[in-house]
């Protein structure tokens, strides 16, 4: 089967999540625009502003992932909506962050979101990757496996700050920003890395 439709209807997908995250930022019902009702939506716009970042990194990752995939069959595809399912659900615990940034539950229940998303990502490169039909030629297993290694790798730290959520928030906050960071900001080893494994494409 062709990936144009799955491709269509997780961008879709996507976009409607990145434009929830936003419709939590707002006053309280009857308060007036101050100065000082502005400043108290500082943590419902941190927990936004990360949010987006997190969403944006795993839209960016999965088109990357369907770079290499040239056609799906009925398993990927509800890989692909399990993987959507988690995505869908993080503007549920990232409005909770917003309102209580310093609730350890809280934290928690927004690290174990990214988890399940991250996992679920993983399953559908580790499926498709193992079925060389769904994969272009091109594709080594050398570069296959160190896709499955940046996937997973956030995992151990989304873990790390779920742990660590009932001691130190901040912490746990910390590396959930730093998680995307890495991803985004130049970074020529890991460029250096995959123009190698790939063939410099």
């Amino acid at each position: 089967m062709s990936k144009t439709r799955l491709e269509a209807f997780s961008d879709g997908v996507f976009a409607i999540v990145i434009t929830l995250l936003i419709l939590d930022v707002r006053l309280p019902p009857g308060a007036s625009p101050t100065a000082e009702a502005i400043r108290s939506l500082a943590p419902q716009i941190a927990a936004f502003v990360l949010s987006f970042i997190i969403v944006g990194v795993y839209w960016v990752a999965h088109h990357h992932m369907l770079h290499f995939v040239r056609q799906v069959n009925r398993q990927l595809l509800w890989l692909n909506l399990l993987l959507l399912l988690a995505v869908v659900f993080i503007p549920f615990p990232a409005s909770l962050l917003g309102l209580q940034l310093r609730n350890p539950l809280v934290v928690r229940l927004y690290g174990l979101t990214l988890m399940a998303t991250n996992a679920a990502g993983l399953l559908f490169w580790i499926y498709a990757t193992g079925h060389e039909h769904l994969v272009i030629p091109e594709l080594s297993r050398e570069f296959a496996g160190f896709v499955r290694r940046l996937h997973g790798s956030p995992i151990a730290v989304y873990a790390l700050a779920v742990a660590l959520a009932g001691s130190n928030v901040w912490v746990s906050l910390t590396l959930y920003a730093l998680v995307p960071l890495f991803f985004i900001l130049p970074n020529p080893f890991l460029q250096r890395k995959v123009d190698a494994l790939s063939g410099g494409g």
